[in-house]
């Protein structure tokens, strides 16, 4: 018990810190290309610091067989983000957090609940759903719904994205794209490992502790996978990016 906890906090440990420079390196790739923070902020950041959910959903179904692992960890990050933002509010100084954001978030809150909704429909009438071969009729659903959202989020923001970032600021004038490049993938790569590792080992933390696998999953996976969001979020309200913190967490 005690080694798997040990490798559950190194797991943690890795994820925080590649995480945040996936999300540092991925905001200079956005500079250099010319993509924008906003849209890097919205969609592209939340993206990235998704990628543990990601992987480790994949790993919980297609190789630990723990498919209680990946729905809990889904899940319950997304009640985990949401707390973040309650996290988020008494540290910054001031006016309340939701005071300062762009009414713009609305469309990816939406969304968000359209898509919980929908899934918490999924699993209480799996019996009369019907599926071919393996595959359930809600995921195609699924896909239709995000990139309906994301489409629409995309084309609002657009039109108000001077009020969110400020384009026209370069704070990376020091780094080329192609170091950016490199590091952004290494991380990635990095990232990818020890996410894909993660279900692994909270199976066997919810073997040893008789606290079954969904719990695991809703909460100690749920809350290392969602510490990218966390941190990245925190750095964004340091810079006076509220907009960017929000849309991070709700995208």
């Amino acid at each position: 018990m005690a080694l798997l906890l040990t490798e559950f906090i190194l797991i943690a440990a890795v994820i925080v810190i590649c995480g945040t420079q996936l999300s540092k390196y991925g905001d200079i790739i956005a500079e250099k290309t010319g993509l924008g923070r906003a849209w890097t902020g919205l969609i592209i950041l939340a993206s990235i610091t998704s990628l543990p959910e990601l992987i480790t959903g994949i790993s919980s179904v297609a190789f630990a067989n723990l498919p209680n692992i990946a729905a809990g960890d889904i899940m319950g990050s997304c009640v985990f983000n949401l707390l973040i933002l309650a996290m988020l509010d008494p540290m910054d100084k001031g006016k309340p957090i939701f005071s300062k954001v762009g009414q713009s978030h609305l469309l990816s809150a939406g969304f968000g609940v359209a898509l919980i909704g929908l899934t918490s429909t999924s699993i209480l009438l799996q019996e009369f759903i019907p599926s071919f071969w393996h595959i359930g009729l809600y995921t195609p659903v699924f896909f239709a719904v995000y990139i309906v959202g994301i489409r629409m989020v995309y084309f609002y923001e657009k039109r108000f994205i001077k009020e969110l970032v400020s384009e026209g600021t370069r704070q990376y004038e020091g780094v080329t794209l192609k170091r950016a490049v490199a590091i952004y993938s290494l991380n990635a790569v990095i990232v990818v490992g020890v996410a894909a590792a993660l279900p692994f080992v909270a199976g066997g933390i919810a073997e040893a502790t008789g606290l079954g696998s969904s719990f695991v999953g809703t909460v100690f996976v749920a809350i290392t996978t969602s510490l990218p969001e966390l941190v990245v979020s925190i750095a964004a309200l340091r810079i006076g990016a509220p907009d960017l913190a929000t849309g991070n967490i709700l995208g």
